[in-house]
């Protein structure tokens, strides 16, 4: 009966959200109607530079695009994290069930580096050189040509954000939309794995509670180096929450939320303003929603609305703004004739 009810609502708020957020006129598009020969279904993340613009599609390839012209290269397949650490671009691919290579697709000026392994990758993380790999039963660091391993005290899900080696512990956070997701922390070399969360009362209650705070994303603290900020954001049936924490070690502190207006449909209580990612730029971080961002500034936050879309290289982007390009990535929900697609921030940099 509890699932039954739980379907019913999703598809009432759903029906709600599509009336309330779709674009009527040119920009609104048919449902499904969007995909890419390169990129699939959905471009998952990207960098930019002054020149390129590199995005990872949800068909595991990586494509390059000029700028200037549009032209397009697929950098590398199988892919199924990047991170761009100064100079470089990093791309872990995986090749067959138990191999995988990193490989530094901007440069190409460091060797590929295979990996054995059991279970599945999950993410590169930076460590102050070549980049480390989580997978969900050990946490591989380079060393030398190869790897040192350091096997996990639990085991961790596929499809996480983690952020760059703090000391020597790493954070990692999951997405599972109305079902939670939380933080956890891993002790590199105990490889201890532990919840990060507040104390707090009530089924929600508390700071990063696993059962009800989806993580967005993990971004690296510019005011403090052995802090790290992470993004903790939801926006379903008639619940909108989001805010920035800054996690350093077993301390959380709130560092941005905007409090939205309660409406005069019951529904629609109010909340936070929910958004779909945070990104890292030169001197602070950007968080964005459908049609509305955040860009913080040295520790100071203003809000603006997410510039106009154009078609560029048969991709919808807008021009740069805040030393990110926005960019429609994916359709999120929507109805027979219209649909919301998934807003993201692509970081430029120099």
């Amino acid at each position: 009966m509890r699932l039954i009810l739980i379907a019913l609502l999703v598809l009432l708020g759903l029906a709600g959200q599509a009336v309330a957020q779709a674009r009527p006129g040119p920009e609104a598009r048919p449902l499904g109607d969007w995909t890419d020969p390169d990129l699939g279904r959905a471009v998952i993340e990207g960098v930019a530079t002054e020149r390129f613009l590199w995005l990872r599609g949800a068909s595991g390839n990586l494509v390059r695009f000029d700028r200037q012209t549009g032209e397009r290269k697929v950098e590398a397949q199988g892919v199924i994290d990047i991170l761009a650490d100064g100079p470089q671009l990093w791309a872990l691919s995986k090749t067959n069930q138990n191999e995988a290579v990193v490989k530094e697709v901007r440069r190409s000026v460091f060797a590929d580096r295979r990996i054995y392994f059991e279970g599945d990758p999950v993410a590169l993380f930076a460590t102050g050189a070549e980049p480390g790999v989580v997978t969900n039963t050990q946490v591989l660091m380079p060393a030398g040509d190869g790897w040192s391993r350091h096997r996990l005290a639990a085991t961790l899900d596929p499809h996480a954000h983690v952020s760059a080696l703090i000391g020597d512990a790493l954070l990692v956070g999951y997405n599972k939309g109305e079902w939670g997701g939380g933080l956890r922390r891993i002790d590199v070399f105990t490889g201890t794995v532990s919840f990060v969360r507040g104390a707090g009362d009530g089924l929600c209650g508390g700071l990063l509670n696993p059962e009800c705070h989806p993580m967005v994303g993990i971004v690296p603290d510019a005011e403090r180096v052995d802090c790290a900020l992470v993004g903790a954001s939801l926006a379903h049936l008639s619940g909108r929450y989001g805010e920035v924490l800054r996690v350093c070690r077993d301390t959380i502190t709130r560092v941005f939320a905007d409090t939205l207006p309660a409406r005069s449909d019951s529904l629609s209580p109010g909340g936070t303003w929910p958004f779909n990612s945070i990104v890292a730029v030169r001197d602070g971080w950007v968080a964005v929603g459908q049609d509305r961002y955040a860009r913080s500034r040295h520790g100071t936050v203003a809000m603006a609305a997410v510039p106009p879309f154009l078609m560029w290289a048969g991709l919808r982007v807008s021009a740069p703004s805040d030393d990110v390009i926005f960019m429609e990535s994916a359709c999120c929900w929507g109805s027979a004739s219209f649909i919301q697609y998934r807003v993201i921030a692509i970081p430029v940099s120099d």
